[in-house]
């Protein structure tokens, strides 16, 4: 049994996304360091996040048998807004958090430089594990290059059980791909490096390599709160933030002239990617 801090995340509690799961871990632990404690970290939402990231120089790897069944010696955790006068942490003590929303703790108390205190934070939690390492190097980058992310969700057609962006008309849909298609071509003529192209929608990604852009991979477009994602898509949702946080900038399509301010979400994928690689991150 070990003490301190543990953000246990399983198919009864996983409504959130790669990026706020990273988020609440990366905000927990802080916290956990802050009180002088330890952190640990159990995901089986799907897949044990041991396959896709390792820990590195914080052993946060625990298995639910080192909770304590003892009630005295746990303690529940709720990592909800607002994080002002959470609780003193006593070493010896067990804190429970299964209660979650992904807000970033740092960013929300104003800890001043917090995205470098992050990206500090998180390098130290984690390291690709040997499937991301892998892949990694299975699919190199160019020694230099920007990344253009447009997120659809369902815009363009049923996606991913989400509560946001109802299909277009097929019309307007096509002129969506065409809008975003231009303002991708712009910020290629703005950058001095080849621009790559992320995005959740196969469709829109065929469109982009039709026009001559280098893109992800379609076959691991996915979101891994599907119950029945892939194992392709769960790795390559790890590989793609990588990629993504080794770029010279990310542009983030967002606000377009002309279409519903709804017809785009506002990711926070790319933006923690870049947040990550220590690189400016642009929303358009």
């Amino acid at each position: 049994m070990k003490n301190g801090v543990f953000l246990v995340i399983d198919r009864s509690n996983c409504r959130c996304g790669l990026t706020d799961r990273l988020k609440t871990a990366v905000g927990l632990y802080h916290l956990a360091r802050e009180k002088g404690v330890g952190f640990r970290f159990i995901h089986r939402a799907g897949f044990d996040i041991r396959d896709y990231l390792a820990p590195n120089e914080v052993d946060w790897s625990a298995e639910p048998s080192d909770l304590s069944p003892l009630p005295w010696k746990r303690r529940r955790l709720d990592y909800l807004p607002p994080f002002e006068g959470m609780p003193g942490l006593q070493p010896d003590r067990q804190y429970v958090c299964r209660r979650f929303i992904g807000k970033n703790l740092l960013e929300m108390t104003g800890v001043p430089d917090w995205e470098k205190v992050w990206r500090e934070a998180f390098r130290s939690l984690f390291t690709p594990g040997r499937l991301v390492r892998d892949e990694l190097e299975r699919t190199p980058m160019p020694p230099r290059y920007a990344v253009v992310n447009a997120r659809f969700v369902n815009s363009l057609g049923h996606f991913e059980e989400a509560d946001c962006n109802a299909p277009l008309p097929p019309d307007e849909q096509k002129r969506l791909i065409e809008a975003v298609l231009a303002e991708t071509a712009r910020c290629q003529e703005r950058s001095d490096v080849p621009v790559i192209v992320y995005s959740d929608s196969v469709r829109f990604l065929e469109a982009a390599s039709e026009r001559g852009f280098r893109t992800c991979d379609p076959a691991g477009i996915g979101h891994i709160m599907d119950p029945d994602v892939s194992d392709r898509v769960k790795l390559m949702t790890f590989v793609n933030f990588y990629h993504m946080a080794g770029a010279e900038a990310i542009y983030s399509i967002l606000n377009l002239e002309g279409f519903p301010s709804g017809c785009l979400y506002k990711t926070q994928y790319p933006r923690y990617a870049a947040i990550l690689g220590g690189k400016p991150f642009i929303r358009i």
